[in-house]
């Protein structure tokens, strides 16, 4: 692992830094309250405060490149870039399980079974991970490919296919994706174009396509979402409308 990976990870700033005015830092609006902390105030004004917002892909592609090594070296060498010392330091290393199942265990009939993060069960068709430690020598493997020796459908396999049929099976006419992080959307008879920071997706982390995703970012103001967010809407000019093949009623 390289040396400079916990500089890589943490070097995004923190979500939701700028969610209030420093004018409602300053005015405390409550009566008979003689002091209130920052973090406090802009719980109150906005809703929510600053949080953690780490760049994990650095981590996800090491992992990745792991594959047929053993989990306890790897892991060592992880534990040596980013070890306990810190707050930050730990809360990268708890999503490592978002990445690599490691408590993995075979049953009396051969059957691969691990623990989610509420300790209910799973088969690997349900692993939402894409690398697992094998029990039996105890490497680093891929699940997709221990799906396909079993004969089951991967979660991620599924999951796609499920999209795909959902989006065939319900089209939006008043929606038109044009990238992961900009659509048009029809409102009251009116295209808009709207830009997103990051590409829409539900609380769970998984996708928005078709009816969810038009309902997403029309009421998308009234429902924030840590996730991603609005940040820019106009609605087409007669030049844009014409180049989008599209009309307003």
């Amino acid at each position: 692992m390289r040396e400079d990976m916990f500089k890589v990870i943490v070097e995004r700033p923190r979500w939701g830094s700028r969610h209030a005015a420093r004018s409602k830092l300053r005015h405390d609006k409550v009566p008979d309250r003689k002091h209130a902390t920052g973090r406090r105030m802009v719980l109150e004004s906005e809703g929510w405060t600053k949080c953690l917002n780490e760049n994990l892909a650095p981590l996800k592609r090491y992992l990745n490149k792991q594959v047929g090594r053993p989990w306890d070296k790897v892991y060592s060498e992880i534990s040596e870039q980013l070890d306990t010392s810190s707050t930050v330091k730990q809360h990268v290393r708890d999503h490592l399980t978002d990445f690599i199942l490691v408590k993995v265990t075979v049953e009396g009939d051969g059957s691969f079974m691990a623990s989610n993060h509420w300790g209910r069960p799973m088969a690997p068709n349900q692993w939402w991970a894409k690398l697992y430690v094998d029990p039996n020598d105890g490497l680093i493997k891929r699940t997709d490919k221990l799906c396909r020796k079993l004969g089951l459908q991967h979660y991620r396999d599924k999951l796609r296919d499920d999209r795909k049929r959902r989006v065939r099976g319900e089209r939006v006419h008043n929606l038109r994706c044009l990238t992961d992080t900009r659509a048009l959307v029809k409102l009251k008879g009116c295209w808009f174009q709207v830009d997103t920071d990051y590409p829409p997706v539900d609380r769970y982390g998984y996708r928005l396509s078709g009816r969810a995703l038009f309902e997403a970012l029309s009421v998308r103001e009234a429902e924030p979402n840590p996730h991603w967010r609005i940040i820019a809407k106009h609605q087409l000019d007669k030049k844009e409308l014409k180049t989008q093949k599209l009309s307003n009623d």
